[in-house]
């Protein structure tokens, strides 16, 4: 069970990356490997995602060495099942995290502190989120686009006390799973917020198992509530 969860949570994360990419008017391409876009993605995204495992690793470092071939400028590679070896292409290893998942009849054991969430609707209300997201700071360019909003297995959310925004995060339904990601919270409400999206995560999308990826404390916080280690990844990042 576990093998096919990280399956969907691999699939999951790489079908909402490229719905990203779409929402910016350039979707990406899928081969029986890879997730990769040829064009640049927005910030914060990767230029490929592996969507198997060690048996396709030499496969796909060639397909990653001619990507890379084509294109100036920086590369991301999400190594979903860290079998890959970029160091000899001039990669240098990001972060490692682990992905994660919750089934859905998991007891989860974190209280969501009586926050009230909220799911954006508005482009206005998009701007301000992804504000709040990036720490306050305004992007250059927004990461995430209007049409986002419009697609049904896509949810923007924001958690608040009282008028206070307090967290935030996205669920994807896609693959047989919701996908959250994209986590914010206010100084102490990180287990507040992450158990209140797993209520709106089961309240919006019933029946299905819950997964991502963390590192560090967040994953020992999620771990330690309930979720399920799944298996390793690996961001490799290219100047």
């Amino acid at each position: 069970m576990t093998s096919l969860l990280l399956h969907r949570a691999v699939k999951n994360n790489a079908l909402w990356c490229d719905a990203v990419c779409a929402a910016q008017g350039q979707r990406g391409e899928f081969t029986r490997t890879l997730w990769l876009h040829r064009q640049g993605t927005p910030p914060f995204y990767p230029d490929a995602i592996t969507l198997t495992g060690a048996e396709s690793a030499a496969e796909q470092e060639e397909a990653i060495a001619v990507l890379t071939r084509s294109r100036s400028g920086g590369w991301g590679i999400k190594d979903s099942y860290c079998t890959l070896d970029l160091a000899p292409q001039g990669f240098t290893v990001l972060f490692e995290a682990e992905w994660i998942g919750l089934d859905a009849d998991d007891d989860f054991d974190e209280e969501d502190g009586g926050l009230t969430w909220k799911r954006i609707e508005t482009a206005a209300e998009l701007a301000d989120w992804e504000k709040a997201w990036a720490g306050g700071e305004t992007q250059a360019a927004p990461v995430f686009g209007e049409p986002l909003l419009h697609a049904p297995q896509i949810a923007f959310l924001a958690a608040y006390s009282g008028k206070a925004l307090q967290g935030g995060a996205i669920l994807n339904h896609q693959a047989d799973v919701t996908g959250h990601s994209n986590v914010f919270a206010a100084r102490g409400k990180h287990g507040p917020v992450r158990a209140g999206l797993v209520r709106e995560a089961r309240r919006l999308f019933p029946g299905e198992p819950i997964v991502g990826y963390e590192s560090g404390d967040d994953l020992e916080n999620a771990l330690a509530s309930g979720f399920t280690g799944l298996g390793s990844l690996r961001i490799w990042a290219r100047d």
